[in-house]
């Protein structure tokens, strides 16, 4: 299936109903080459269905992509999901392969609309076939959630509104969350700074404030999932440092990972309690964000 989808895209190419996507095509086979590894010998099984080539004679120039698009989604169904597994690494070469399909495309409301059903996509997919993560991986679930907020961020920018989450994708991003949460001082400042410092598919994207918000969204969200005993130990600690903490502008970075909390109605009285039993910090800073606490 997957190698006549790129069989169907080089016919097209050549043919006159290709004219005015040329250069876009040749941009989308080098993209569905990045993802040859999700259609291996191994998964090369279509489920039984009798597959053909695509025939553009009657897909308008306009439609040609959104159609290429959506045959590739198929594909990867049929083809990876169902035979090696929903792991995040299949799904990040799935995300950025969509992402870059995309990005063919001229800025505009069609392409948010795009980017919109790419999402839309994916949480269907995600009902039958959840987010399988490894324990010891890290690179491959960070680059799957690094890709969503690039296409949300598309748009965004697009649609010219700000992106409201399906609770379907946030509970697929919570296993990567928590474990960023429970194991690092500063979970925000971690992931953006390793945002940064990673390979992005050849993309060429700059980390900017919108990503550090929507990594808050899903940190938020993911955090409101642990269990009470954990909520508590860990905001504790987030307190300590806040109340330790020599530097105001530490301090106010460990203010904003506890202000996630602060819509927890659960924790809430326990951070009250908490604060109440410890001793005042000497900087004063701090000891406003304590007073806000008290007022939860």
């Amino acid at each position: 299936m997957h190698d006549l989808l790129v069989k169907s895209i080089q016919a097209l190419q050549k043919s006159k109903y290709g004219k005015g996507n040329k250069s876009k095509l040749t941009s989308i086979q080098s993209a569905l080459k990045l993802a040859t590894p999700l259609f291996t010998s191994g998964n090369n099984q279509d489920g039984g269905k009798i597959s053909k080539m695509i025939n553009f004679r009657n897909i308008e120039q306009t439609e040609q992509i959104p159609k290429i698009l959506d045959e590739f989604a198929n594909n990867f169904e049929i083809q990876c999901l169902k035979n090696n597994g929903a792991s995040a690494k299949n799904y990040s070469l799935f995300l950025v392969t969509l992402l870059k399909i995309i990005k063919t495309l001229d800025a505009d409301k069609k392409r948010g609309l795009l980017s919109a059903h790419v999402i839309n996509i994916l949480n269907k997919m995600f009902m039958e076939y959840p987010v399988e993560y490894k324990k010891i991986e890290i690179r491959d679930p960070l680059r799957f959630v690094f890709v969503i907020i690039e296409l949300v961020i598309d748009i965004e920018k697009n649609l010219s509104k700000d992106y409201e989450f399906d609770i379907i994708l946030l509970r697929q991003i919570v296993p990567l969350m928590q474990r960023y949460y429970l194991k690092y001082d500063n979970a925000i400042l971690q992931i953006i700074d390793e945002f940064n410092k990673m390979s992005k598919f050849r993309l060429t994207v700059s980390i900017e404030e919108r990503h550090k918000e929507i990594v808050q969204i899903f940190l938020e969200y993911s955090m409101a999932q642990l269990s009470l005993k954990h909520k508590i130990s860990r905001t504790e600690n987030i307190i300590e440092k806040i109340i330790s903490e020599d530097t105001d502008s530490s301090v106010l970075e460990y203010y904003n990972l506890l202000k996630l909390c602060f819509s927890d109605k659960e924790l809430c009285p326990h951070l009250v309690k908490i604060v109440k039993t410890r001793n005042r910090s000497k900087r004063r800073f701090a000891n406003t964000i304590l007073d806000e606490i008290l007022k939860l």
